[in-house]
């Protein structure tokens, strides 16, 4: 491995293969069970460049769930719109609704719960290629300065190689699920929810108050329900510990 230009000569040399730290040549403790050898930055890397590809296939996997929902979605309320020209919105738009709607529906709940199933498998894959730059840090300590993302593979670091300011906070993991991909279509999803429970009890000639207040109720519990849910997301802060944790002094 090159030295670094700043190495003192006069000093004591590292043996050959072994990493450096920036307290000087690495031991086990420092760079793990075991001190990492010569063929570690060919390997890390490799696994750096799998784990991108990883990242790309669930994102890929994502926007397509997301785009067969709302293509679904987008096709029945042409449908509905052309069978409600031709009927005069009467009984046949109603009953096609209802025949439509719970599929697009049940279509909405499997994106949804996928995509919070992405969510939590990008959070790993970040954790690992945090670890991953903690090993290049370990090889090379001068690299630590021209690093944006994270090498913590706790809560924090995940944060930081986010890019999100601040620390990690139970406010900002919220705000983060509000404005996030499986809350869109948690939205759409509580709005099926609503038009569903609306043509029902209308076609029930149920009285307006009482299916405006169905509606509203279905909206809430059918959202509510789904955000509650992605605390799924945050399943590999909970069920691992981490090898890296950020310093006390940096959160």
């Amino acid at each position: 491995m090159m030295e670094t230009a700043d190495h003192d000569a006069s000093g004591p040399r590292p043996t050959p293969g072994m990493p450096k730290t920036a307290d000087g040549p690495a031991t086990p403790s420092a760079a793990g069970e075991r001190p990492l050898g010569e063929h570690a930055p060919a390997l890390l890397a490799a696994e750096h460049w799998s784990l991108l590809a990883a990242r790309s296939l669930i994102w890929s996997e994502a926007q397509s769930r997301a785009s067969v929902f709302l293509t679904l979605l987008s096709a029945s309320i042409i449908a509905l719109a052309l069978v409600a020209d031709a009927t005069g919105f009467g009984a046949e738009t109603t009953t096609l609704a209802l025949a439509l709607l719970p599929v697009v529906f049940l279509v909405g709940i499997a994106a949804y719960a996928r995509l919070v199933q992405i969510n939590a498998e990008e959070f790993r894959l970040v954790m690992a290629m945090n670890r991953l730059r903690r090993a290049y840090l370990t090889l090379e300590p001068g690299l630590e300065h021209y690093l944006t993302t994270g090498h913590h593979d706790d809560q924090q670091g995940v944060f930081v190689t986010y890019m999100v300011d601040g620390p990690a906070t139970r406010r900002a993991l919220w705000v983060y699920f509000v404005v996030n991909t499986p809350s869109i279509v948690a939205t759409v999803d509580a709005a099926l929810a609503t038009a569903m429970v609306v043509l029902g009890l209308q076609a029930a000639e149920a009285p307006r108050a009482v299916a405006v207040a169905g509606g509203v109720a279905a909206f809430v519990l059918v959202w509510g329900t789904l955000f509650w849910l992605q605390r799924q997301t945050l399943r590999p802060f909970r069920y691992q510990t981490p090898r890296f944790p950020t310093p006390p002094d940096r959160n």
